[in-house]
């Protein structure tokens, strides 16, 4: 790689025994995403700590993502769009393995990704899950890990919830 490479270990290594938290206030931008566009010109989104911490708290609830330490989270969403739908927060806010998807977004590499990583709950568009699902039915896979789904961006169709339920996924609508 041309420049510097940082290895965390060495980061970790060179980092010290006690860290002073910063004092500040919990409205603070901590993160900025932006729109796409859709209804006018792309805007910048702030999000603040304290929005970020609430949804992160919100989604963790049993009724939303219901994450706990025991899951392994796979977002199929941009970093770039809501905060990859707060999910990093969310991860780490309970302890929980979080994965990122690789280049191949295809049903047959998300299978693999899903399979290989141990995913329990993963997020996604519609036309994501049903290429996952596609590629389920034409082989006769099974998903021996995911339990959970989120899908969001737009309406998820019954035929979706339906052929997940199929593989014990309970799927659902996004907020």
């Amino acid at each position: 790689f041309p420049g510097e490479l940082d290895i965390y270990d060495e980061i970790v290594e060179r980092g010290r025994e006690n860290f002073d938290w910063p004092e500040f206030d919990e409205n603070t931008a901590v993160a900025m995403c932006y729109t796409s566009g859709t209804t006018g010109e792309p805007k910048g989104v702030v999000y603040s700590h304290r929005s970020v911490v609430i949804q992160s708290f919100a989604a963790c609830l049993p009724t939303a993502m219901g994450l706990s330490e025991g899951d392994v989270l796979l977002p199929v969403v941009p970093m770039f769009h809501v905060n990859a739908w707060n999910a990093p927060y969310s991860a780490m806010l309970v302890g929980a393995k979080q994965v990122f998807p690789g280049p191949r977004l295809d049903g047959e590499g998300l299978y693999e990704m899903f399979e290989a990583e141990k995913v329990t709950f993963s997020s996604g568009v519609p036309t994501v899950w049903l290429n996952l699902l596609h590629y389920l039915e034409k082989t006769g896979k099974k998903l021996n890990y995911l339990k959970r789904g989120m899908c969001g961006g737009s309406a998820l169709p019954e035929a979706l919830i339906r052929g997940y339920a199929k593989y014990g996924v309970e799927l659902q609508q996004g907020w």
